[in-house]
């Protein structure tokens, strides 16, 4: 059981960086003109929004979309990803630029390690509180 809830959250948690990264190639290919393109760093600045705003607005999208998938509980499971993903988040701000790859795909699978990591404690815990009472 705690198996399928893990390979749901992969599922929520590759989906949600994914939608961030298409929506900054539709932006790319519907606005080129914008002021977000620049003429040496291309649209670059679409991707900056996307993480700027994207991935909190990912983060609050993450409970319905885990409960839709079917990850019971959704809303502790999205709860407790928050922190593990600010850390990652501030992992990925810390690199270097000469790592902008690596931070990169870091950030595209922060979901990805950050919902099934939660399943896992969240489940962890639902047990111990079992035990308890």
């Amino acid at each position: 059981m705690i198996a399928k809830r893990v390979a749901l959250a992969c599922v929520v948690g590759i989906i949600l960086p994914l939608a961030l990264v298409g929506w900054t190639v539709a932006m790319t290919e519907l606005f080129p003109n914008s002021s977000l393109c620049g003429e040496y760093t291309g649209c670059f600045g679409y991707l900056m929004k996307a993480w700027e705003v994207g991935r909190w607005v990912a983060a609050v999208v993450a409970w319905p979309l885990l409960w839709l998938v079917g990850v019971r509980p959704a809303w502790p499971v999205a709860v407790v990803a928050v922190p593990l993903l600010v850390v990652i988040w501030l992992v990925v701000e810390a690199l270097p630029l000469w790592a902008l790859w690596y931070a990169f795909l870091l950030a595209l699978v922060s979901g990805l390690i950050a919902y099934p990591v939660a399943v896992l404690i969240v489940g962890r815990l639902g047990r111990s509180g079992e035990r308890a009472a």
